[in-house]
C-alpha cells in the first residue's frame, strides 16, 4: 500500500453506462460487484493493520450490488462500512447523477464516518448535450440532486468532472456550463478540453 493510514478498496470492476466520450466499458467490461463480506473483510482487516480511512472506488457505486446474486445498495454498504471498528474516515468515488438514491444521501447524513464530501461529475451544464453524452439526465435533475444533498447535509462540499469542447457545444451550452459552476459552488474540478 502506498500509504499507511489510508487506503483505496475497489467494490467493483468495470461499468455499464456507454457514455458516448467514454472507452471504460470496453476496455474494462461490464460492471461486477464484489461481495460485501468480501469488502468488508479486506477493511477489517485494514483498520486491525492501522488504516484510518478508505475510499471506496468504483466506476459508477451508486449500482453497486445490482450483479450479485443477493442484490445490496450502495447505501446499504456505506453503513456497513460505517460500524467497521478502529476506521475513522470514509470516502468514495464515483457517483453517477442518474444512479444515485437518496438512500445514499440518507446514509452520508447519518454516517458519522462518511465524509461530507461528494464527487459528482456532471459533465457539461447543456441538457441538449448531456443527452449527446448518453449521461441520462438533465441539468435540472442533476440541481436536484445538489440541493437534496445539500437540504440533508449543510456544509456538504462537491467535486466534478467538466468537459469544454464536446463536439457541437455552442456558447448557449457553455452558458448552460459555467451556471451550474455557479449554482453549485464547487471546492474542485477536474477539467477536461
Amino acid at each position: 500500500r502506498k500509504f499507511e493510514l489510508k487506503a483505496f478498496v475497489n467494490i467493483m470492476y468495470g461499468c455499464n453506462n456507454f457514455c458516448t466520450y467514454c472507452i471504460v466499458p470496453y476496455t474494462r467490461g461490464r460492471e461486477r460487484s464484489r461481495t460485501p463480506e468480501d469488502i468488508i473483510n479486506e477493511i477489517k482487516e485494514l483498520a486491525a493493520n492501522g488504516t484510518k480511512e478508505i475510499t471506496l472506488l468504483g466506476q459508477n457505486v451508486d449500482s453497486y450490488g445490482k450483479t450479485l446474486e443477493e442484490p445490496i445498495t450502495f447505501a446499504e454498504l456505506l453503513r456497513m462500512t460505517n460500524e467497521i471498528e478502529g476506521l475513522e474516515r470514509i470516502r468514495f468515488m464515483t457517483s453517477h447523477p442518474k444512479d444515485i438514491s437518496d438512500e445514499v444521501i440518507y446514509a452520508m447524513r447519518d454516517c458519522d464516518k462518511v465524509c461530507e464530501f461528494l464527487h459528482l461529475p456532471v459533465q457539461c451544464g447543456s441538457s441538449r448535450l448531456l443527452k449527446k453524452m448518453n449521461r441520462h439526465y438533465t441539468k435540472e435533475d442533476y440541481l436536484r440532486i445538489i440541493e437534496k444533498a445539500k437540504s440533508e447535509i449543510p456544509g456538504i462540499a462537491f467535486s466534478t468532472d467538466l468537459m469544454i469542447g464536446f463536439p457541437g457545444e455552442t456558447e448557449e451550452d457553455l452558458l448552460d456550463t459555467i451556471d451550474v459552476v455557479e449554482k453549485v459552488k464547487y471546492d474542485n474540478a477536474f477539467t477536461f478540453i
